[in-house]
């Protein structure tokens, strides 16, 4: 467990009894495509981490509408508000595709938290980002165009903090945009051709290479 924990840059920034208690407590579990990861309602009982794999963070009304908070690629983390908080998971956390996922238990978190200054300083700017996207994303649905809605949501995929392993080639299909976005697959192949039109994207079979990414990120903002 060691080894896979040491490709996330908090696990590297700790003392080495803060690692070897991350890495006797944490799990890596494997989730299918479209499975539940947490619940919403359910205790907050782990940290995530994608290890490998494409998750989401969404919620559903009782009549089966959706809105996704936020997508989380390889090397991103996620829910840690809620494990400072001891709450109830807020939303759902669901595999887009089959993924590897890190599991830390929230009393292994709380000693880190408790201990260890380089893992709190972490955790406070993985919070401020994370509360900076998640006001880009409101103002992103309630604004812009459906195609600046697509641009924005692959541009946050590159966020240097919250998602620093990812990369220019993005195994993405457009059907997992959709999920990310709550578009579906047709809309976002309109929006797809038309961020390629104009030199930002090249798209290839269940993949996106980011040719532009200033390009991408300042794709319809100028409206707001």
């Amino acid at each position: 467990m060691e080894q896979q924990l040491s490709q996330h840059d908090w696990f590297c920034a700790l003392s080495g009894e803060h690692r070897r208690l991350a890495a006797a407590s944490a799990q890596l579990v494997r989730f299918a495509a479209d499975s539940f990861i947490a619940r919403r309602g359910e205790a907050s009982g782990y940290w995530i981490g994608v290890q490998e794999g494409l998750i989401k963070l969404a919620v559903y009304s009782v009549d089966g509408r959706s809105s996704t908070l936020s997508g989380v690629p390889e090397g991103g983390w996620c829910g840690e508000g809620s494990v400072i908080k001891r709450e109830p998971r807020r939303y759902d956390v669901i595999a887009v595709r089959a993924s590897h996922i890190m599991l830390v238990p929230a009393d292994t978190f709380h000693r880190l938290m408790a201990e260890s200054l380089p893992f709190n300083s972490f955790v406070i700017r993985q919070l401020n980002e994370r509360m900076g996207q998640f006001i880009a994303t409101v103002q992103n649905e309630r604004l812009l165009s459906v195609d600046a809605r697509v641009a924005q949501a692959i541009a946050q995929l590159f966020h240097p903090m919250l998602y620093p392993r990812t990369s220019p080639v993005l195994e993405l299909s457009q059907e997992e945009i959709g999920l990310l976005t709550g578009l579906s697959r047709q809309r976002v192949n309109q929006a797809m051709r038309k961020l390629a039109g104009q030199g930002l994207v090249e798209i290839s079979y269940q993949s996106i290479r980011v040719v532009d990414l200033d390009g991408l990120r300042a794709f319809g903002m100028a409206s707001l």
